[in-house]
């Protein structure tokens, strides 16, 4: 696609979206847009730490939004801006690597989740950090990954996903020789430099190394059993959202077995190194969340919505050349709504169909797959239109402090 379109789309989605709040500000939300309403939850923390360093429980977040935020000395709307602009910027260099249509493109734009890049939030630095790190993996250039690898590890603690997710794709798409286990090692090195920066940095604050991994036991997160029903700390819509990011990273997972059974476990697969890499992340970051806190599944949706792997994952499956029939398509149908039985949603009919709406929308993706052109159009089209009415939703949610 010609890339004067794609900026265009880009630019139009987003002045879209910015109008549309200003109106909705304006006639039925009056205060939405007052700078403290952006410090709600885990923002008010990044706040902090930009202010006054680390101190306390403020460990458990990693150093590299928070320090950008100190010394730019932006305000609340300038590191917002800063954000939406520094995503905007990492979203273009990473569609770059892909084949897309317009329609696509404002899918991905569209994602309900997509909200946190316009609050003051990690999620754009770290979109930006993994983004390099795909680059790396698509072009072979060991460079960027390791620079998308150092910056991700001071981003966030994705190093305990990140390397599993580059052994395995290494393992799966490269020969096995020397090479292949010095670029592990210099994996490892990389995470390990940047995790002793992050130990550095919290220590000249608090005089205390690593105690991150103290708070986080301190919260729960521990290897454990999850609970069933399944559920997210906010209740309600936010569990069948942390849900579907949870039956996201179960399909990954799935798939990412079939592919190697299909390549008799350890031998070469054609898939792509940065799809591997990127499914194994959205399937170990979903597993570490259901088992390290004991069947809550709060921020999942951060984790597997609002990072480039979540695009690189869509775009594969978008483009592979397969159909499913309607046989399939209802199996698939049903087998969700089964799914959603881990989350309780045989207690109440209202409960029930919560979930079947739920149901409803994600078979859109599956209708994508439709051998009739005009219902893979259709489909991709209900799904932005969806997508943008609850991206509005969740910011609006979060603004009001109602998250």
């Amino acid at each position: 696609m010609n890339k004067n379109i794609e900026i265009k789309i880009r630019l139009f989605y987003s002045v879209s979206f910015a109008v549309i709040l200003f109106i909705l500000n304006q006639l039925f939300f009056p205060n939405l847009l007052v700078a403290q309403n952006f410090l709600n939850w885990d923002a008010e923390h990044y706040c902090w730490i930009a202010n006054y360093g680390y101190k306390d429980f403020r460990v458990a977040f990693f150093p590299l939004f928070p320090m950008i935020w100190k010394v730019s000395h932006l305000s609340i709307y300038g590191i917002v801006i800063f954000n939406v602009l520094f995503f905007l910027l990492s979203f273009y260099f990473l569609l770059k690597t892909l084949t897309v249509s317009p329609l696509e493109i404002i899918l991905y734009l569209s994602i309900p989740s997509f909200c946190f890049f316009i609050l003051p939030y990690s999620e754009s630095v770290f979109f930006a950090s993994s983004t390099i790190l795909l680059i790396g993996l698509k072009n072979k250039k060991n460079a960027l990954i390791l620079l998308g690898l150092f910056l991700s590890t001071l981003a966030r603690p994705a190093f305990t996903i990140f390397i599993p997710a580059l052994i395995i794709a290494e393992l799966l798409c490269e020969k096995i020789d020397k090479k292949l286990f010095l670029r592990i090692l210099m994996y490892i090195v990389t995470t390990l430099l940047g995790l002793l920066l992050v130990g550095l940095i919290q220590h000249y604050y608090t005089g205390k190394w690593f105690e991150f991994f103290e708070v986080q036991k301190g919260w729960g997160n521990k290897l454990q059993m999850p609970s069933f029903p399944l559920t997210s700390w906010a209740g309600g819509l936010i569990v069948r959202l942390d849900g579907a990011a949870l039956l996201f990273g179960t399909v990954a997972g799935i798939i990412m077995c079939l592919y190697i059974l299909k390549a008799k476990f350890m031998q070469r697969i054609t898939m792509p190194k940065e799809v591997v890499f990127s499914l194994c992340y959205l399937a170990g970051i979903s597993l570490t969340v259901l088992f390290f806190r004991g069947g809550s599944l709060f921020s999942l949706n951060r984790f597997v919505f609002v990072v480039p792997f979540i695009i690189i994952a869509a775009n594969f499956y978008l483009t592979q050349k397969i159909t499913f029939s309607n046989k399939q398509m209802i199996i698939a149908f049903v087998l969700i709504n089964i799914f959603w039985l881990s989350f309780g949603s045989y207690v109440h009919i209202q409960e029930f169909l919560k979930f079947f709406a739920l149901s409803l929308y994600l078979f859109l993706l599956i209708l994508f797959k439709s051998y009739k052109s005009i219902i893979q159009k259709t489909s991709l089209i209900l799904l932005i239109i969806i997508n943008t009415i609850f991206q509005f939703v969740f910011l609006i949610r979060f603004l009001n402090g109602n998250w």
